[in-house]
């Protein structure tokens, strides 16, 4: 629709409505905002425990290491997913973490997502591993969610395809609620914000008309969270 058609089809249902087009319309400003004072008074340690919880409501393990403990805690992970196959993020903090290292030594056949590849390949190789890898940019405390800045190196489809995700995140960067992640989106709008921002939330879960809850139907049916400690 151009732009005259899309005035002349506002104005029409200006006339309707028997008044002239309304403009500059501002949004209340609510004298209560109780979503900004949910965790006050609390600790980021109550924050973190609540993350935790959550997300063992929803069949998600968490494991808070420190970060000397990475390595045995994803030889865990492997096994318990029983992995043989991985993607991973082009992630500095993964890096940091010998992420492939740990892989290797493990036998994990894993390859890093890399946007200069050919894309349909790419699909093709990430769709048919056991475990996607990623370095999530936010947890929120009050449903146990992962955020996650896509975009470069840091693949979407790396958390979509496969049928298990691992996560890793930094519990330094746990915020009470979508309100300040959302805040904390809109503060890095002068940095340029990517495509494509996920938010993950346990696994893939879904219900049919009987309301039967199945898991992994449109993603991973499997998920763990590596929490590194502040050191």
């Amino acid at each position: 629709m151009d732009l005259k058609k899309q005035e002349d089809f506002l104005n029409h249902i200006a006339s309707k409505l028997g008044r002239p087009r309304k403009s500059g319309v501002k949004p209340p400003i609510w004298e209560s905002q109780p979503y900004l004072h949910l965790y006050e008074g609390k600790s980021h340690e109550e924050m973190i425990e609540d993350f935790i919880a959550n997300l063992g409501q929803l069949n998600t393990k968490v494991d808070r290491i420190s970060r000397h403990q990475f390595a045995a805690s994803l030889g865990n992970v492997i096994q318990d997913f029983e992995v043989r196959s991985a993607v991973y993020w082009d992630d500095a903090t993964l890096h940091a973490l010998q992420l492939s290292d740990v892989l290797e030594k493990n036998q994990i056949d894993a390859f890093r997502w890399d946007p200069k590849e050919n894309e349909e390949e790419m699909k093709q190789r990430t769709a048919n591993v056991d475990l996607g890898i990623v370095y999530a940019d936010l947890g929120l405390a009050e449903t146990g969610t992962v955020v996650l800045f896509n975009g470069g190196g840091r693949g979407r489809l790396v958390s979509l395809l496969p049928p298990k995700f691992l996560c890793i995140l930094s519990e330094r960067d746990i915020v009470p609620r979508l309100t300040q992640a959302v805040q904390k989106v809109h503060d890095r709008v002068s940095e340029g914000l990517p495509a494509c921002i996920n938010f993950i939330t346990g696994p893939s879960r879904t219900g049919d008309i009987e309301m039967d809850l199945a898991f992994g139907v449109h993603g991973p049916g499997k998920v763990h969270i590596i929490l590194l400690r502040d050191e």
